[in-house]
């Protein structure tokens, strides 16, 4: 989450921090000073680290990039690519782009005009100071033309950027990623042979490569092909769950042609909109009619089970599923068995499947949880619930200014957060995490959160990004992916430029191999999770 800067050269806001909305939040003012001619860049009158001079060329004042990025928010990711001389930075959410060849600067996806040169020397990449305001501008910071102040006779330029912070009365521990990690167990190592590799779960994978024409596999966990699909016979293949894959025969078609197995024999046609993912042996098929759609269940042999007679359907999990039986599908939810009976009454907003007992309703008066008997047993109340996770769930009231965790009776277990403001919140399911930009509108001041207390950002980024036990990791140093594991060591060597979550055991990883000419190839693989036996 990106922290809000904003330039104050008032008198008062010059003498350190101004505290705003009560005893939560405060701002201090950071006053970076740069020194012509010198390794001097202070950052509050702290040397920070610098192993070449500032210079002037041209008039400008030239900054070293990584060191200016850090200071001002010392999780900036840093991507130099050597060979075409381009810079890939991430502040928060905002991406910068800094192509020395084409003397060329984008920030937030927004071309800029750049003042004078970027330039690499000494090995380090450096940009006039004048740009550095047009940058954090277009990344939402606020800073105008006198935001910037070169004093010619001491030779020395000075910014000053005012942010908020939260009160706490003592900081919040952060990862330290430490070791080198063990080099990769593959199961297929890097090659160019495939465009891409999806790891569909459940042991298999499907595979595409471009041979006048599209060409897919499914394979399984030992990267035997079951089966294969020639060169421009199919347009899309992907995975239903319970061993059944969609086909897809032509470009742009909007639902499946027919239903294959693992080993790539024709099941059944598809004379449905849409298919979803099989649960407990049940699919949700739609149909578009005139007034908009209608939607039933197939089983796992293409028989239609439940009638197409619900305005909306969901996926069965504990042997029920939520439908609306509303002609808008707006409304007059309940849920039926897997026979097609209505168990419980359709009469929520809203209704989500089932999870650890419980499921997710809306009403007039908030959201809350029934059980199978469509008790309530966490009465509708909230502005927001999470689904339960490990017996307790996330609960924001309906005014929006309380962050609890409630147990499966309701009891509030306890709260972690309470504010005077309304809070804008982002719910992390996955990882069972809770992001807050606390409060609303006071330029991002974000604030995360597990069930136990609030944690760093670092934490929460860490945390955000683990299954099966690790989470993929950026080396600022190489600019490469790794993996590491909850206490921060680095357990699969950083070596990739992209890595994505593991499932079942398997993780695919790109690697991108530069060309003389500007261009990359891609080599993409499957490693295994060396957690698991």
């Amino acid at each position: 989450m990106k922290k809000g800067f904003c330039i104050l050269l008032s008198s008062a806001m010059l003498m350190g921090t101004v505290p705003v909305y009560g005893n939560d939040v405060e701002q201090v003012v950071h006053t970076y000073r740069a020194e012509v001619g010198t390794k001097n860049f202070y950052k509050d009158d702290v040397l920070q680290t610098l192993d070449t001079e500032i210079y002037l060329k041209d008039g400008y004042v030239m900054l070293p990039v990584r060191t200016f990025f850090t200071a001002v928010d010392e999780n900036a990711q840093i991507i130099w690519d050597r060979e075409k001389q381009v810079a890939t930075v991430w502040m928060g959410q905002y991406p910068i782009r800094l192509d020395v060849p084409q003397n060329e600067i984008a920030a937030a996806s927004v071309n800029i005009n750049v003042s004078g040169k970027l330039e690499v020397k000494e090995g380090r990449l450096f940009v006039p100071l004048r740009n550095w305001q047009e940058i954090l501008k277009r990344c939402n910071y606020e800073m105008d033309e006198d935001s910037i102040v070169w004093d010619s006779e001491k030779g020395e330029a000075i910014v000053k950027i005012g942010e908020y912070v939260i009160n706490r009365e003592q900081e919040l521990a952060k990862p330290e990623i430490t070791g080198e990690g063990q080099k990769p167990i593959y199961l297929v190592e890097p090659t160019e042979e495939y465009d891409f590799i999806w790891n569909v779960g459940d042991g298999y994978f499907i595979t595409r490569t471009y041979q006048n024409g599209y060409k897919f596999t499914i394979l399984d966990n030992t990267w035997k092909v079951l089966a294969s699909f020639a060169p421009g016979t199919v347009y899309d293949v992907g995975y239903l769950g319970e061993n059944r894959f969609c086909v897809y025969e032509y470009e742009g078609k909007v639902h499946p042609d027919y239903v294959v197995d693992a080993n790539g024999n024709q099941l059944f046609s598809v004379p449905y909109d849409s298919i979803g993912r099989y649960y407990e042996g049940l699919a949700e098929v739609r149909e578009k009619t005139e007034d908009g759609y209608r939607y039933g269940y197939i089983d796992t042999e293409g028989n239609l089970r439940i009638p197409m007679e619900y305005s909306y359907a969901g996926n069965f999990s504990e042997g029920v599923a939520p439908v609306s039986i509303s002609e808008s599908g707006m409304g007059q939810y309940g849920f039926i068995d897997a026979k097609g009976n209505m168990v419980i009454e359709p009469k929520y907003r809203s209704a989500d499947p089932f999870r650890e007992g419980l499921a997710h309703v809306q009403v007039i008066s908030g959201e809350g949880f029934i059980n199978h008997q469509g008790e309530e047993v966490v009465p509708p109340q909230y502005g927001f619930v999470s689904n339960f996770q490990n017996g307790t769930a996330f609960a924001v009231t309906k005014d929006q200014k309380q962050i609890l965790v409630i147990d499966k009776t309701g009891k509030e277990v306890r709260k972690l957060l309470e504010s005077t403001d309304a809070l804008s919140y982002f719910y992390f399911p996955e990882s069972d995490l809770m992001e807050v930009d606390y409060p609303q509108g006071y330029q991002g001041t974000g604030r995360y959160y597990d069930k136990n207390e609030e944690i760093s950002r670092e934490t929460y980024e860490l945390r955000s990004g683990f299954s099966e036990g690790l989470s993929a990791v950026l080396d600022k140093e190489t600019g490469k992916y790794g993996y590491a594991d909850e206490q921060g060591n680095m357990v699969v060597s950083p070596l990739f430029d992209e890595a994505e979550r593991f499932s079942n055991g398997y993780a695919v990883v790109k690697q991108m191999i530069p060309n003389e000419n500007g261009t990359r190839n891609v080599k993409v693989g499957v490693i295994k999770n060396p957690l698991m036996k």
